[in-house]
């Protein structure tokens, strides 16, 4: 198994046991977001829970699309991560841009970029034969 590998199953592991973190102590009412902010203190800032939204609209809306024009066909749910970190990505550094957020905010943003490019990098052919006959 190459280094990329190992590197997204140990990414996708972090972010599943971080998700089922923020989801647990969801049920006893705190509040995580990214990265491990409580937000007890102060409420979750508004710019996130919109990209948040939207990405999970656009997402929806993409796999949608997709099945309208292709039908039904399986996909690996790394695919899945790669298209949801990839519209999370841009729709953050649209509503970040229109908030006038502070730059610091933009590390979360990177990181999910950095986590979609690694996904894309990982899932992809291996080798394609282009001008192979069959």
């Amino acid at each position: 198994m190459n280094a990329l590998r190992v590197i997204s199953k140990l990414l996708i592991g972090s972010l599943a046991l971080w998700c089922v973190y923020v989801s647990v102590t969801a049920f006893f009412g705190v509040s995580v977001y990214f990265p491990l902010r409580l937000a007890d203190a102060d409420p979750i800032p508004y710019h996130r829970w919109q990209a948040v939204r939207i990405s999970v609209f656009l997402t929806f809306a993409y796999f949608s699309i997709i099945h309208l024009l292709n039908g039904s066909r399986e996909m690996y749910p790394v695919k899945f991560l790669e298209a949801y970190l990839t519209i999370l990505t841009l729709v953050a550094v649209v509503i970040f841009l229109q908030q006038q957020v502070q730059p610091s905010e933009y590390l979360v943003v990177l990181f999910f970029g950095v986590c979609a490019f690694i996904l894309h990098m990982a899932s992809r052919a291996t080798l394609r034969r282009y001008f192979s006959r069959k």
